[in-house]
């Protein structure tokens, strides 16, 4: 598994297949979020944009996964957060990304990595270490 960033240049080159693996996650966000606010939002920077590239034989890779992150500056810290995760075969590029977001947050002055999502992201992240550290709640409004 080949984990990557993905340039800024090359962003409408991937986005077809980004656009198709992250789909299922933002549509977890019940309308705040469309497909197309992530791709403004990597195009304008404020997202980066992570591909997971699996290797087949004579030399082709195809993306299997793909994933957004952003530094947020604390007060007294900085993290690397993890918004929107997508794809398949979880199972072989989990440790490889989580070693390559370990360093890269270091080289950016982050203390610790944070990823938002559903209950059942603990399965897999609590093998590494993540904990939980809070429960969102919402209500619906009638006019909303």
């Amino acid at each position: 598994m080949i984990v990557t960033a993905v340039p800024s240049e090359a962003l409408d080159v991937v986005w077809g297949d980004v656009a198709s693996i992250l789909h299922k996650s933002v549509e977890t966000s019940n309308g705040k979020f469309h497909i197309d606010d992530i791709y403004r939002d990597v195009s304008r920077g404020d997202l980066g944009l992570w591909l997971v590239l699996d290797e087949t034989s004579e030399n082709q890779a195809s993306p299997v996964a793909a994933f957004t992150t952003r530094i947020i500056p604390y007060p007294n810290r900085m993290a690397l957060a993890m918004d929107w995760v997508g794809g398949s075969k979880m199972g072989k590029w989990l440790p490889v990304v989580i070693e390559t977001l370990e360093g890269y947050a270091k080289e950016c002055g982050c203390s610790h990595l944070e990823g938002y999502g559903r209950k059942a992201w603990m399965r897999w992240l609590g093998k590494y270490g993540w904990k939980p550290e809070y429960i969102a709640y919402r209500m619906e409004l009638s006019n909303g």
